[in-house]
């Protein structure tokens, strides 16, 4: 009996093992890849630099701005009232504070493809797809989809000459629209329409904001042509902010016309601008916001898989994925097999699945993302400097900053979740004191490098404020796309353990890969 006992039980060899493989696994998970600013490239194959700071501006209002903007600011104001426009003011600066840090990161590392690749990407939400329903919403079936992604690959997989042309006669198209519904609108404005500005109180702007926050995803795919920008370490971060503060400006405008020219409770859902309009008797403007629409749709699908595959490069040159996804066609400077498996699990995505349950789950990814960013901005600026404090405490300051991060991020997430649940505002007053507290902390017990290029003003306190408004939000999610979520990142961690940590290679990008050096005057 006792000699069963024993045999049931784990051999030391096994415990020695597993407890190898552990070690050997939190060391993997916690390497850092050292930074570099690119090396000359030695051969013709690569990608290149041609893109202009006008190419980057419009890759990244091709992504933030699709056919969404003719429909959520309806169905947002039609719930918030005509105070959708603080909604829109509040969002867009949140997104603003978030592109400050996406700034300082591409103008850090300006020669390095995909800019901020290591960190969570989320999958484009932008598909509206319509059909029959199964397994509870979960799933639907959409043929169109798959055909216009097939469309757009093919396009993208013909070179960066066709994808700049493509994507700026589109983006323009589709902001001229915007812009002559605004003007045409604005004369059909009836200033007693915006009265009583908050009918559903300040509450309901606060909720709005986080709803129509997701309409400013999409500038981070600048970053992703740090490689291929003629000057980066000036174009990427200044056309990262005007690709902001143009959505912004936009946003706005429509939503300022859409709620003076009729009352926010008559507006539709599936089309309420093109009902404003229809109610005004000018009911061609459909046709126009029909254009507008199919321009945003294309230019939405042409920029996030050119910028997912940048990323796939990347991860493919570190050895975090296999060497194909690193592969860059000789002649056409284009990596053909990353965008081909980019447009695949996009067409798929988008032809079987529900995006309006999907959206929810692929925010959490963009959320998680940006928080990643801006708690990298204020690592990479820090110059540890031991103090009183961390010797009383028994921790190293950067255990200390970790504290601290994690922190402002807890006190975010329970925020959201209290103001959600309608609980005491002096519980909500609470968990915000207490993440200024920590901000404190880390503030006055940390020294901070100023960067070479682009500086985000404020660090630490922008980029935790982004990552508390991030988590905020984050928490304003359905459970389900927390779950979801959470199951992405665990077979994302599988992944790694079964394949990128044993062919992951730190130096791979400074001895193993083509990279463009900078143009001359970008070097450091």
């Amino acid at each position: 009996m006792n000699a069963n006992m024993f045999s049931d039980c784990p051999s030391p060899a096994t415990t020695s093992f597993s407890s190898s493989w552990f070690k050997s696994f939190c060391s993997s998970s916690l390497r850092s890849k050292p930074l570099t600013r690119g090396v000359p490239l030695e051969t013709g194959e690569g990608l290149v630099r041609q893109l202009s700071l006008l190419d980057l501006i419009f890759i990244g209002l091709g992504c933030t701005i699709g056919a969404g903007i003719f429909v959520i600011c309806g169905t947002a104001a039609r719930d918030v009232g005509p105070g959708v426009v603080v909604s829109f003011l509040l969002a867009g600066f949140t997104c603003l504070l978030n592109a400050f840090c996406y700034a300082e990161l591409s103008s850090c590392l300006p020669a390095i493809v995909g800019g901020a690749y290591m960190y969570s990407e989320n999958w484009p939400g932008w598909m509206v797809a319509s059909g029959v329903e199964l397994f509870g919403g979960v799933l639907s079936i959409n043929l169109l989809a798959p055909i216009l992604v097939l469309l757009m690959t093919l396009i993208l997989c013909r070179g960066l000459r066709e994808l700049t042309l493509m994507n700026s006669f589109m983006t323009v198209t589709k902001v001229l629209i915007i812009l002559l519904v605004i003007l045409i609108g604005a004369f059909e404005v009836d200033i007693s329409n915006w009265s009583p500005f908050a009918p559903n109180g300040y509450k309901a702007i606060i909720t709005g904001s986080t709803v129509v926050a997701y309409a400013y995803a999409g500038y981070d795919s600048i970053a992703s042509s740090a490689e291929e920008s003629k000057r980066p370490q000036r174009d990427l971060p200044l056309g990262i902010l005007v690709c902001v503060l143009s959505c912004g400006v936009l946003y706005i405008g429509v939503c300022l016309v859409i709620t003076g020219m009729v009352s926010y409770k008559s507006l539709g859902v599936d089309a309420p601008l093109a009902e404003a309009f229809a109610a005004k008797g000018l009911k061609f403007i459909s046709v126009v916001i029909s254009g507008g629409a199919v321009a945003g749709l294309t230019t939405n699908l042409l920029g996030h898989i050119y910028s997912k595959s940048r990323i796939y490069v990347g991860l493919g040159r570190d050895g975090l994925l296999p060497s194909i996804f690193a592969k860059v066609h000789p002649t056409r400077h284009i990596p053909i097999h990353s965008q081909v498996w980019v447009g695949t699990i996009v067409g798929i995505i988008a032809g079987l699945f529900d995006v309006h349950r999907l959206s929810h789950i692929l925010s959490v990814g963009g959320l998680a993302s940006s928080s990643v960013v801006s708690a990298c901005v204020v690592t990479l600026r820090l110059k540890h400097k031991d103090t009183r404090l961390t010797y009383m405490l028994g921790i190293t300051t950067y255990q200390k900053g970790v504290i601290c991060f994690l922190g402002v991020a807890s006190c975010g997430f329970l925020t959201g979740l209290l103001y959600q649940c309608n609980a005491s505002n002096i519980c909500i007053l609470a968990l915000v004191v207490m993440a200024v507290l920590f901000a404190v902390v880390l503030h006055y017990n940390q020294e901070y490098a100023a960067p070479s290029g682009f500086s985000c003003p404020g660090v630490p306190f922008v980029p935790l404020v982004c990552i508390f408004f991030n988590l905020f939000l984050f928490a304003q999610l359905h459970w389900e796309a927390w779950v979801r979520f959470a199951v992405v990142g665990i077979v994302s961690i599988g992944l790694y353990a079964v394949y990128g940590q044993h062919h992951a290679n730190l130096a791979a990008s400074d001895n193993q890969h083509n990279y463009h050096k900078l143009p001359s005057g970008e070097s450091q």
